[in-house]
């Protein structure tokens, strides 16, 4: 092993330890490494010809980027554990709350389903809520006459095409609006509001149990007070 000098090469695999996206960790060496190898590069240096103070003072400020490095790394690590257990604690204040959450994922539970909103973006002739099994198949129809622009609520009554109540599970649901002479209706985006039953803090982003939904909490739009009733 050489050691009359520390090349550039090792110095720049050390100092990968303590940087993201660094060399494979094969062609890494830790602190403990590098200043072994130094304190042999003094031992073994040539007495007739000893290394230049400016080359001991690079390599030991090299030594010192590293371990500055390494420690903000920890640092960084430490808080983002930090981020998490924190942001895992304010999902927590979320159960029993109502939330609204993007979503067309409809779940029948007893003959009964969360309310959904919907925004008419601008006056509709004709409003159409479309509710579709798995296969795609659509269960009930329902027509909502003309509405005007704004936000809208569609309560579904758990009920199929024949007035008889639908199986528990899920379904899609469809709302459309068009106008005199279109000939596409305009889909409409849904906000599905229902309270936060559960949090699963396993998964990244955390989800909520919301209505039967698992939702991501990215999904949630909205977060209501229930204190006064809304």
């Amino acid at each position: 092993m050489s050691v009359g000098g520390v090349s550039s090469t090792l110095l720049q695999s050390v100092t990968a330890t303590a940087t993201p996206g660094g060399l494979p960790k094969s062609q890494t060496v830790g602190q403990q490494q590098f200043l072994q190898l130094f304190i042999a590069q003094l031992q073994h240096q040539d007495p007739l010809s000893p290394l230049e103070p400016d080359q001991l003072t690079a390599q030991l400020a090299q030594f010192s980027q590293l371990e500055q490095l390494t420690g903000v790394n920890d640092r960084l690590d430490k808080l983002a554990g930090q981020s998490k257990d924190t942001g895992g604690a304010a999902l927590l204040n979320l159960l029993g709350k109502r939330v609204s959450f993007d979503g067309s994922t409809l779940v029948v539970q007893g003959g009964k389903a969360p309310a959904v909103r919907y925004t008419v973006p601008e006056a509709a002739d004709k409003v159409t809520a479309t509710v579709r099994a798995s296969d795609g198949s659509a269960v009930r129809v329902v027509e909502l006459g003309a509405q005007g622009a704004g936000q809208h609520t569609f309560a579904f009554d758990g009920k199929g095409a024949l007035g008889t109540a639908l199986p528990d599970g899920s379904y899609r649901l469809e709302i459309a609006a068009s106008k005199s002479g279109a000939t596409t209706p305009t889909s409409l985006s849904l906000l599905t509001e229902a309270t936060v039953d559960g949090v699963d803090l396993s998964s990244d982003p955390p989800s909520l149990l919301v209505g039967g939904n698992t939702v991501s909490f990215d999904q949630v739009r909205q977060v209501h007070d229930t204190s006064n009733g809304s």
